[in-house]
């Protein structure tokens, strides 16, 4: 295939370190969630060199090993939130790389993409948690991003290299055209919207593996809609 599909603007690494969050009862927690642009950056198969994960349970390792989060899905969090954040400083969401002239609606699950002498596979939508409305101020935040299915995307890398910024992003091969992160955030609310998509993805071989587990136990839930995951609280 071999068609550039959009740029990486910005690439993004960050320490573990001591932030503010929005609990009285826990007012600090320990993340890498704040990371900060670099002209280049060398991508391992478990992340950037530099860069760094607090949980690492739930953050970060080969399936998640880097984090995309698009422009549009920037501007489109700041009009639902009426905040103004920057997509070319230290990051609010968390993401290793911010991509232009693609977002949600136009990645699938299995992608290859080429990037600069990086090639990595698209893995699973980000699953949103209470750090995104700590770190952003913004109490509502994970709601609306889990709500509004702007969540970014992960990779699992499969040729290291380095990447700098405004590199090309191209697509190499598309296996699963159903299965676009924008779809997959439908169904993971919901899985009952779309029972051949739901199952699709639930027999896709390369899907991240949290997310699969994840869409699985809410695919037995019977009102799956109206029980939106635990996770999304912040600890009192």
């Amino acid at each position: 295939m071999n068609k550039i599909i959009g740029k990486a603007l910005f690439v993004k690494v960050g320490k573990v370190v001591s932030n503010d969050s929005l609990s009285k009862n826990n007012p600090h927690f320990l993340s890498g969630i704040k990371k900060y642009p670099v002209a280049k950056a060398y991508l391992t198969k478990t992340g950037f060199k530099d860069d760094e994960q607090a949980d690492t349970l739930h953050h970060g390792g080969e399936t998640k090993a880097v984090l995309f989060f698009s422009t549009d899905t920037y501007k489109k969090l700041n009009k639902l939130s009426s905040s103004d954040f920057k997509y070319d400083e230290v990051a609010h969401y968390g993401e290793n790389i911010v991509v232009e002239g693609i977002d949600e609606s136009d990645i699938c699950v299995g992608d290859i993409l080429k990037i600069g002498d990086v090639e990595v596979q698209i893995s699973q939508p980000r699953q949103p948690c209470w750090k995104l409305s700590a770190n952003t101020k913004t109490k509502q935040m994970t709601t609306i991003i889990y709500n509004n299915g702007l969540s970014g995307w992960y990779a699992r890398v499969l040729k290291e290299g380095e990447i700098e910024e405004k590199s090309d992003i191209v697509l190499v091969k598309r296996s699963y055209p159903k299965l676009t992160i924008t779809a997959l955030n439908k169904i993971i609310i919901d899985p009952l919207t779309d029972i051949v998509l739901t199952k699709e993805a639930l027999e896709c071989q390369v899907l991240g593996a949290a997310f699969k587990a994840s869409l699985e136990g809410r695919s037995k839930l019977k009102d799956a809609k109206n029980e939106p995951f635990i996770y999304h609280n912040e600890p009192n």
